[in-house]
């Protein structure tokens, strides 16, 4: 055999083995056999400073700041005194983010955003935004809840 023909005989020899690799699972065997699970990750996380430790997802706490300063100008506060009770990544029922406009139609499309829950003084309020957008205070007769998380 030329020198040639090797390198392309163990070169399909290693292609064949590959694609065995790629081959369905036998019967009786389970596709996963060996593999470990992934570590599963952390959940959300308390608010530092906030009352009972609130959950906030990671990654929202510019969202969270964002609402807690609005409502804190509104309300003419301090934002320190306005607790955080919840936010979360959710999934909207259309475009109007849980939060339609009587009068206007919306897009009717699952729509990926998030839900920020604030208390001062007693009430609660509640913020909603869509991805990559600012949180919106929604008045608690327009407010839906999501449909998912």
């Amino acid at each position: 055999m030329k020198m040639g023909q090797k390198r392309w005989m163990l070169l399909a020899g290693v292609l064949l083995g590959a694609l065995g690799a790629c081959a369905p699972a036998r019967p009786g065997i389970s596709p996963l056999e060996g593999f470990s699970p992934l570590p599963v990750p952390a959940g959300p996380t308390p608010v530092l400073g906030t009352p009972g430790g609130s959950i906030v997802e990671p990654g929202l706490e510019a969202l969270v700041e964002q609402a807690r300063q609005d409502l804190a100008a509104r309300l003419r506060l301090d934002p320190k005194e306005i607790q955080v009770v919840e936010a979360r990544a959710v999934t909207w029922p259309d475009s109007s983010l849980g939060c339609p406009e009587p009068g206007r139609m919306y897009l009717q499309v699952l729509t990926p955003g998030y839900r920020i829950v604030l208390e001062a003084q007693g009430r609660r309020y509640a913020y909603h935004a869509g991805r990559g957008g600012s949180p919106l205070l929604c008045p608690p007769d327009r407010s839906r809840e999501p449909v998912g998380r």
